[in-house]
């Protein structure tokens, strides 16, 4: 909540003249809001984020977790924010795709009301099993499906996420039949797969990745189109002879839209510039993102031609909720 001091301080910067205000910008806090769990794979771009800019500014920037909603609830507080360049989203595919597909009452709209920023990463989903399932390969698993009084399971981060996505997308092209536990994010994921809860799930490459080098998780294949440089071993699924199976999903940044421009062409300029860098390239790497980074307009394209793809997925695997 903010305070009615925080908003009159808001409004008297954006009633300030545009060259004024963008030599007072940044002159405070920033909040990153994530609207997952804390823990998830995004806390790392997002804190990432938030250190390289207090280091490039001098001011303090912080992430808040406002998860729920399958991502809506931080990504719609975002949007009827202060648009005051303060308080910005960090928003992926699911928030800014799969969402607008599936729920008619988000009370948001993913283009209208959000100034894309910048793109900093995609994010791949392995597939990953129990330790105790006793499979190692697609075929050992999809022979286990097939055996009597054998019932499956999978966990997602949520309803319309790219793990939820990419698991419809797996049973079609496989045949396997697997109940759906929807989970509150990727970190939830990892521990219930952990803990023997569920036997399978399409994980982001990060919430698993140190799981799986550990021997706690197995790792059967990726929903890529192409292989993790992190592991270089693991097979695609579409070199497994499942096609259309591909779910990538990706991470960026955005503000509310009636955001000043000084302070989303600084953020911008900032984003592209940080993350760039071959330090937080090699971090990113190292924690399982793939950088990819793309400047505000760019962004802005990607994001309407992605959207449309997600809609078709969830078309084609008939996902409703």
């Amino acid at each position: 909540m903010f305070t009615r001091r925080q908003l009159l301080t808001s409004a008297a910067l954006t009633a300030m003249a545009p060259s004024a205000w963008a030599q007072q910008y940044p002159s405070r806090l920033l909040r990153v809001v994530v609207p997952y769990p804390a823990g998830s794979a995004l806390d790392v771009v997002a804190r990432t984020g938030t250190e390289l800019f207090t280091e490039r500014f001098g001011q303090p920037a912080i992430v808040v977790n406002q998860p729920g909603g399958s991502g809506a609830i931080g990504t719609r507080a975002v949007a009827n924010a202060v648009p005051d360049g303060y308080t910005i989203l960090l928003g992926t595919n699911q928030t800014h795709g799969a969402n607008s597909a599936l729920y008619p009452q988000l009370g948001y709209d993913a283009i209208k009301d959000f100034a894309p920023l910048a793109m900093v990463g995609r994010l791949q989903h392995a597939l990953v099993v129990r330790k105790g399932l006793g499979v190692s390969t697609l075929a050992e698993l999809i022979s286990l499906s097939k055996q009597p009084g054998k019932a499956l399971n999978y966990g997602s981060s949520g309803m319309g996420s790219a793990s939820h996505l990419a698991a419809e997308m797996f049973k079609i092209a496989s045949g396997i039949v697997m109940e759906h536990i929807p989970y509150n994010g990727s970190g939830p994921v990892a521990q219930a797969l952990r803990g023997g809860h569920i036997d399978i799930a399409f994980s982001t490459l990060p919430s698993v990745l140190t799981f799986i080098r550990a021997g706690d998780l197995g790792a059967i294949a990726l929903a890529s189109g192409i292989r993790a440089p992190q592991m270089p071993e693991l097979p695609t699924l579409n070199e497994l002879g499942l096609k259309n199976t591909e779910a990538d999903a990706w991470a960026g940044f955005f503000a509310p839209a009636k955001a000043p421009t000084a302070a989303t062409d600084a953020l911008s300029r900032f984003m592209v510039e940080a993350f760039s860098k071959a330090e937080v390239i090699q971090k990113l790497d190292a924690n399982g993102f793939v950088p990819n980074v793309q400047a505000h307009a760019d962004f802005a394209r990607f994001l309407v031609q992605d959207m449309k793809r997600w809609e078709n997925v969830i078309r084609a695997a008939n996902v409703k909720v």
